[in-house]
C-alpha cells in the first residue's frame, strides 16, 4: 500500500458506488477519495473518503438549533419617533 491515487465520485454516482455507502461516507453530492492498491494478490482497492471541509456557515443554523442550551431572550426597545 505505497502509492496513493485520487478518485472523484461525482454527484450522480457515475463511479457506480452503492448509494448507502455514499450516504454514510458523506459523498451523496460527490467528493474526493483516496485509493490505494492492496497487495493481496487479488488486485483489491482500499477506498477512503477524504473529509469534506466546511464552507462558510453551511449547516450552522441546524447545528445551533441542536444545542441543549437555548439563546437568552433579547430585550427589545422601541425607537424614538422623529
Amino acid at each position: 500500500m505505497r502509492e496513493l491515487q485520487t478518485l472523484t465520485i461525482t454527484e450522480k454516482g457515475q463511479a457506480q458506488f452503492p448509494a448507502s455507502w455514499r450516504k454514510t461516507a458523506g459523498l451523496m453530492h460527490g467528493g474526493p477519495c483516496d485509493v490505494r492498491l492492496v497487495n493481496d494478490g487479488r488486485q483489491s482497492l482500499l477506498i477512503t473518503p477524504r473529509p469534506r471541509r466546511r464552507r462558510g456557515a453551511v449547516g450552522l443554523l441546524k447545528h445551533l438549533q441542536n444545542q441543549p442550551a437555548a439563546f437568552p431572550k433579547v430585550e427589545r426597545h422601541t425607537m424614538p419617533a422623529k
